[in-house]
């Protein structure tokens, strides 16, 4: 028995080299080089012993060089992939962008996953900190805007209202009417509405009334919201995974959605000025349904 698999070995190398399975090819493509996509990549060869290449959209492929995926990492490379495509037949997926920029970009994705938390979740979390049957408020542009970032109205629930800035004179008019109904403001993902210029104004307002923000993404909780869902590197590298291997599996590319691994960031400064006392973080993310990042 031991000269036949002595034998049998030997076949295997000749014929076909090493019987080990080569590492996946990934392409990760972004229009410039930051410290995510860095550690995307890490996170990626160590997960799916894949070999990843980082690509600048200025720089495009190397000719003769293939892959087994493509991974466009952020808006940038969304709207450049048409430029530089030369990939046809390679699986195409985006991480880093938003429901609205991959849904605006027209690129023929297999999968995705989005950027923000789905405003279902941003209200969950904030009935959880503050209680089932608290009254919240929405703030958005008009019906239109929220349509465009993918927000399902008949999902908010029956104790969450939205105010529609453009039902007012002006922004403040409709923070102000939103603070005097509700207990707390929930912030939807639209950077038009929710930008540097507005924030400002926006929380300064919320907390004369002694309203908390609850942030759109983990970048206002720096800004001074009380409490976000946000899904770091780690958690993108994760359900990035679970994609790849079920598509590749034959079980069908998973369509594009929100990232079910997250986390719970608290800004204990704000809730100290609140006078609140917040859950545990870790308990309440997996009461909101996060999976742990394997």
């Amino acid at each position: 028995m031991d000269a036949c698999f002595r034998f049998f070995w030997i076949l295997i190398v000749l014929v076909g080299g090493s019987p080990v399975a080569s590492a996946l090819g990934i392409a990760l493509v972004t229009d410039r080089q930051v410290s995510s996509v860095q550690e995307l990549e890490q996170h990626l060869e160590k997960r799916l012993n894949a070999d990843c290449d980082v690509i600048l959209t200025d720089d495009g492929f190397t000719a003769g060089k293939s892959y087994d995926l493509v991974l466009l990492a952020g808006p940038g490379a969304l709207e450049q992939w048409p430029r530089i495509n030369n990939r046809p037949n390679v699986p195409v997926i985006a991480a880093f962008s938003s429901k609205q920029d991959i849904e605006l970009a027209g690129v023929h994705l297999d999968s995705a996953v989005y950027l923000e938390p789905p405003l279902t979740r941003q209200i969950a979390l904030a009935e959880g900190v503050l209680g089932a049957e608290v009254p919240l408020g929405v703030l958005a542009n008009n019906a239109a805007s929220l349509q465009k970032i993918g927000v399902d109205i008949s999902r908010l629930g029956r104790h969450t209202d939205i105010f529609y800035v453009d039902d007012y004179d002006s922004l403040n008019r409709a923070l102000v009417a939103l603070l005097r109904d509700n207990m707390a403001l929930v912030g939807v993902y639209d950077p038009e509405l929710f930008s540097a210029s507005n924030i400002k104004n926006i929380l300064i307002t919320a907390y004369r009334q002694n309203r908390p923000l609850f942030g759109p993404s983990s970048a206002y909780i720096r800004a001074g919201a009380l409490a976000t869902t946000f899904s770091d590197v780690e958690d993108v590298a994760a359900r990035l995974s679970d994609i790849i291997q079920q598509g590749r599996s034959g079980r069908g590319w998973p369509v594009p959605d929100y990232n079910p691994y997250f986390r719970v960031r608290y800004n204990q400064q704000v809730a100290r000025s609140l006078n609140l006392s917040l859950p545990d973080a870790d308990e309440l993310a997996r009461k909101l349904g996060s999976k742990v990042a394997p």
